[in-house]
Formats: C-alpha cells, sequence, structure tokens
C-alpha cells in the first residue's frame, strides 16, 4: 500500500505531494515531519521519488516557516499548528493513524492532507526559463505517455529519449510488460503518475478561477463573467508557481497530448516547447498589470475558491 501526502499552507500558496513508504508512515508523526519536510538533503527525496523535483521551492518554503535552530538542531517554531485531515496533529502517535482510504484513476492507496497554519510562507521566484526544465518535462510527458499505454517497443534503440528511459529504470518506475514487449508502470511509477494529475488537478481547483477575470471601474474583480482576461499566468508567478511547471502539468492532465503519435521526437524538442509555452510567454506580466490590483485579485479569487469549497 502506498501513501500520500498533500502538505499545504492555509493559505493555499504553496503545495507539495509526499509519497512515504510503509516503514515511514509507521514511525511517530512529528518523527516523519522532521525526517521528511525537515529534511536537509532534498535531493535525496527526490532520488527516493519522495517528492518531484519541480517541488523543491514549495518544501523549501515550508521549511523556513516551520522550522528554526539552536545549538541543539532542527525545531519546529511556537506558533506553528500543523493539522492532518481536518484534526491537530498528535504528534506522538504513529503517522500512520491519520490516514484515509482514496482512489484516483482506478488505484487504491491511502492519503493525508497536512495543513500548516502560522508563519507567513514566502513568496518564491518560480524559474526563470522552461530551457533549463526541459529534461523534467521529458520525465513528465514519458510517465504519462506510459500510463495511457503508449507502447514503446523495447526491443528498439530510442536516443531520443535514452536518459528518461534510464532515469525511469534506475528509479524503478517501469518495467517490461514480457507479453507486449513494451514498458510498462511499476506500482511506484503509477504512484508517481497519480502525483502528477493530482498535483495538475490541484493547480486547475486553485488557479482555474484566474482564467475570467474582469475588473470594474472601481478595481473590483469579477469572476467567471465571460468579459475578463486570463491573468493565471502573472498569478501564477506572484503565488511562486512555475508557469511553465503549471502549464505543462495541467496540459497533461487534460490529455492535450495523449494521441501524438510522434511524442518521442518531441520530447526534447525546443520548438515543440515554443509552442507548449507561447501562452506563457504572451501572458502579461505582473508589472503590466499592477502588483497591487494582482495581490487584491489573488486576495478575492482565493476568499471565492475558499467559499465554494465549503459548499
Amino acid at each position: 500500500m502506498k501513501y500520500l501526502v498533500r502538505l499545504t499552507d492555509a493559505e493555499a500558496q504553496h503545495m507539495v505531494l509526499i509519497t512515504l513508504p510503509e516503514e515511514e508512515v509507521e514511525k511517530a508523526a512529528v518523527d516523519v515531519i522532521f525526517d521528511v519536510v525537515g529534511n536537509e538533503n532534498l535531493e535525496s527525496l527526490v532520488n527516493d521519488s519522495v517528492i518531484n523535483a519541480g517541488q523543491l521551492d514549495d518544501i523549501r518554503a515550508f521549511q523556513e516557516v516551520i522550522f528554526d535552530r539552536d545549538e541543539q538542531g532542527l525545531f519546529i517554531r511556537d506558533g506553528i499548528e500543523i493539522s492532518a485531515n481536518g484534526r491537530l496533529l498528535n504528534p506522538d502517535l504513529s503517522f500512520k493513524n491519520t490516514f484515509v482510504p482514496a482512489e484516483l484513476e482506478g488505484m487504491k492507496y491511502l492519503r493525508c492532507d497536512l495543513v500548516v497554519k502560522g508563519g507567513k510562507i514566502a513568496i518564491l521566484k518560480p524559474a526563470a526559463s522552461k530551457d533549463d526544465q526541459t529534461e523534467e518535462f521529458a520525465k513528465l510527458m514519458f510517465i504519462h505517455q506510459i500510463a495511457i499505454g503508449s507502447p514503446i517497443d523495447v526491443t528498439k534503440d530510442y536516443p531520443e529519449i535514452a536518459s528518461v528511459i534510464a532515469w525511469a529504470e534506475k528509479d524503478n518506475l517501469i518495467e517490461v510488460d514480457v507479453k507486449k514487449a513494451s514498458y510498462k508502470l511499476t506500482d511506484s511509477g503509477r504512484l508517481y503518475h497519480d502525483r502528477i494529475i493530482q498535483e495538475a488537478q490541484d493547480l486547475v481547483k486553485r488557479y482555474d478561477i484566474f482564467g475570467d477575470v474582469d475588473v470594474d471601474m472601481n478595481g473590483t474583480p469579477h469572476f467567471d463573467t465571460g468579459l475578463g482576461k486570463d491573468v493565471r499566468v502573472p498569478i501564477f508567478e506572484l503565488s511562486g508557481v512555475d508557469p511553465f511547471r503549471a502549464r505543462f502539468l495541467i496540459g497533461l492532465n487534460d490529455g492535450e497530448w495523449n494521441k501524438l503519435s510522434n511524442w518521442i521526437e518531441l520530447c526534447h524538442d525546443k520548438s515543440w516547447y515554443e509552442k507548449v509555452f507561447e501562452v506563457v510567454e504572451r501572458a502579461p506580466s505582473i508589472e503590466e498589470l499592477g502588483r497591487t490590483n494582482l495581490l487584491r485579485i489573488l486576495d478575492e479569487g482565493k476568499a471565492a475558491v475558499r467559499q465554494e469549497w465549503q459548499r
């Protein structure tokens, strides 16, 4: 059984999806918080498929607000409150007790929603360019294509995605389906894909409202009127969300590239990414729209989303 943790702050400013093995959740909850969220070797968490590389900045933001340090090491700051599935987290009980059954795309697992209250999560600067993330996008595309059943003949060489295949094999995300002579996802690979889709769906849930914003003469924003502008990209940037990663994840979730027959050739094709990310490159900037105006739109949009969640 796999254990998926969704870590957010009370304002839904940042979100990290964490996959934990059985032996980790058996520990006391406070030990898991220190060992995972407080881990000072975050790259090891990526290598072990506990978190995705694209969420390193988010987990660093949580570390800054949750922890402080003295001569004895890390400790949780005063005023920090962590809840699990709506209840205050008991630090001494086994973390396993906080999980509830969940299901995504037919795969059953256990899930825990952790919410951090108190302090202020920093707004982080997103990645400056998509170019540095091409390999990460190629990995996401590869895992998604295997998940939806796109065949890859294991008897052939694919130089375009050789590095991605090597990564997936090393991390035990894929295995050979002997009957089909093709790759398929392992249990770890399916959970990795589920985590990608969950991240995308959380982005849609939190930010889709900013796809249609109409600001009246008094500066009051109105949402979903059919008359507004799409300000998701500057809102992503203002919130510390990488707009290129967000665009790509949402595209995967929406099935935009599910029927691409030449997806292997496109995985590292810069000209293809130029087209994919054209909407990001052409979006209005924070400076064009005004930081103060966007902060008001962000605050009122969040309030509207929270109100919708409570219904």
